[in-house]
């Protein structure tokens, strides 16, 4: 999956490449690069006001060519996926100006479509989830099957090109109601802290970076 990466002078000029037209919202990338449109991208935002980068995953819904003479630009239109709109109003609200609580994270989360079993670290009943985002410091795991803060938990999850899962521990921070949890890793030694950023670095690789664009 392809990363592109979209820096924008300010929220201004972000609000102008947003496109509200699209069913879940997306962003205008100017490129003269041909994407096919359907292919599934992932857009790293970056803004000053935005204090740490986001990253999106969509999908391109159309492609436009340049004209010179009227200084229409050629670009990409990307829209979000459905699952991105908390982050998405997330991004407006900054965008606009809007008082916001931001978090600032030590690592980038990579947006991911990752299975993973997990269970309750004093329990014996596994489940079956998808993380949809992904640090060395944490996740974001889609499920119903939500827990309290501070639960401990132990995690199953397969590297890409990987038969034997690795088991990585973890604790709940927070909770968003009838979609998933967050959760900290909880690594015991050194040897699981260089894991879990493999993990990251093997996922990362199978995304196809391209260069930045910028209005």
């Amino acid at each position: 999956m392809r990363i592109l990466r979209a820096r924008y002078r300010d929220g201004e000029e972000l609000l102008r490449h947003y496109q509200p037209s699209l069913p879940a919202g997306g962003l205008f990338y100017p490129t003269r690069e041909a994407i096919a449109v359907g292919e599934p991208v992932v857009v790293e935002v970056r803004f000053p006001a935005l204090r740490d980068r986001m990253m999106f995953r969509g999908a391109i819904a159309w492609r436009r060519t340049g004209r010179h003479r009227t200084k229409l630009r050629a670009g990409l239109g990307i829209e979000f996926l459905p699952v991105e709109a908390d982050r998405r109003d997330f991004l407006l609200a900054v965008a606009r100006g809007e008082q916001v609580e931001m978090v600032v994270r030590r690592h980038r989360r990579l947006p991911v479509d990752l299975e993973v079993r997990w269970r309750v670290l004093a329990d014996r009943t596994w489940f079956d989830s998808r993380i949809e985002d992904i640090s060395p410091g944490g996740a974001f795991v889609a499920t119903s099957e939500t827990r309290p803060p501070g639960t401990e938990l132990v995690f199953d999850v397969t590297p890409p090109g990987n038969l034997v899962p690795l088991q990585i521990a973890a604790r709940v921070a927070w909770v968003r109601a009838e979609r998933g949890y967050g959760v900290e890793f909880r690594s015991r030694d050194a040897g699981g802290a260089r894991r879990l950023r493999e993990l990251v670095r093997r996922l990362e690789r199978d995304a196809s970076p391209v260069a930045a664009a910028s209005a």
